[in-house]
């Protein structure tokens, strides 16, 4: 009887101190509500196959299997089913196969998806398909990666070995094989890299991998909408090497994804100029406005600028894909097959982690 009334002392003092702590936490974490800073490991999963992936209106995630479009079960579940095969498909294989790109749009009804180049790595097309029943078309255009921007025009990065790099727009309802496809972004030198726009329409790109220059491995540039808008519309397009505003060097540049606090996910590795490799960058958005202010680009040494990832840490070569879940809050890093989930936790959650946390240190036990 003594030892159940300790035990039940024990479990109500918990209680207790669960209540208070809840209570004290609570109120500065949400008050923080600093996705830069509170980002934490919260799982891993795997995916049916190695392949670039994105995420539907609902929150489910969409990627590529073979030749067919796979979805998840539901928000969260990290099993996935087919929505049948896209039509046309094909794929190079290997290491560096699969499709350059998954991309739905905005509205949610279509998902655009680049197939690297085929099975002959040479014939580079571009997919866009009705997410319902996968009817669609493909268009003979370049590609790296893509942003969409809006529910018509899909930005594309693509370039040649030896020339610059450009980024285009995809007028995805014009007649296939041959559509629209203005230059938006012209001469940066290097190789292609990641595309992104923020809230206030910016594009933002880079040079994935220097050699005409002047730019480095991973620079990356903001362009307002007045510069690129006018190339949509017929008119020139704005010059990477002499215009925008270089925000970052980071990695190289690629994948690029915004955060729901504005924050810039940056993925890829720069290998052989900067030697910036092993991990995935989030560069803060208050840095950002910086830069965009006209302070300098962000310092990729500052940690209260630039906040570094690499979940793999026994793997010295790992070269992160990064993506954003904005109905769920999570951003993702993927390497092969495998993804790494990190979050904001909830402030609940947090508490309880501190409670068990002290309670372990007094060696308390229930």
């Amino acid at each position: 009887m003594l030892r159940r009334g300790v035990r039940n002392a024990r479990v109500a003092g918990i209680g207790t101190l669960i209540v208070a702590a809840a209570t004290v936490q609570l109120a500065p974490l949400a008050a923080r509500a600093d996705a830069f800073t509170d980002y934490g490991l919260v799982g891993t999963f795997d995916l049916p196959a190695a392949a670039k992936f994105d995420v539907l209106a609902d929150g489910r995630l969409v990627t590529v299997v073979g030749t067919s479009l796979y979805a998840e079960t539901a928000v969260g579940a990290r099993t996935f089913t087919s929505l049948g095969v896209l039509p046309g498909a094909s794929f190079p294989g290997g290491a560096f196969g699969g499709p350059a790109f998954v991309r739905v749009a905005p509205d949610g009804t279509r998902v655009a998806i680049g197939n690297n180049g085929g099975s002959t790595w040479s014939e580079y097309r571009v997919g866009v398909f009705n997410l319902a029943d996968l009817s669609g078309t493909w268009f003979n255009v370049p590609h790296y990666d893509a942003a969409w921007i809006d529910n018509r025009h899909l930005a594309l990065t693509a370039g040649a070995w030896g020339a610059p790099s450009v980024v285009t727009a995809l007028d995805t309802l014009a007649p296939a094989p041959e559509p629209t496809n203005p230059v938006l972004v012209e001469n940066i030198g290097g190789a292609s890299a990641g595309i992104a726009f923020d809230a206030a329409g910016r594009l933002y790109t880079g040079n994935g991998f220097a050699t005409g220059g002047p730019s480095d491995t991973g620079a990356i540039k903001a362009f307002a909408p007045a510069a690129w808008a006018a190339a949509l519309s017929g008119g020139a397009p704005v010059n990477f090497e002499t215009s925008g505003t270089l925000v970052a060097d980071l990695l190289s540049a690629s994948p690029l994804a915004f955060d729901g606090e504005g924050n810039l996910l940056v993925g890829g590795g720069d290998y052989l100029g900067g030697l910036e490799t092993d991990n995935a960058a989030l560069l803060r958005h208050t840095a950002l406005a910086a830069a965009l202010g006209g302070g300098g680009p962000a310092n990729p040494a500052d940690p209260t600028q630039v906040r570094r990832f690499d979940p793999d840490a026994g793997n010295p070569f790992s070269l992160y894909d990064v993506n954003y879940n904005a109905v769920t809050g999570e951003f993702y890093l993927r390497d092969g097959a495998h993804v790494w989930v990190y979050a904001v936790p909830e402030p609940a959650t947090a508490a309880l982690l501190a409670v068990a946390l002290l309670a372990r240190r007094r060696g308390v036990q229930c």
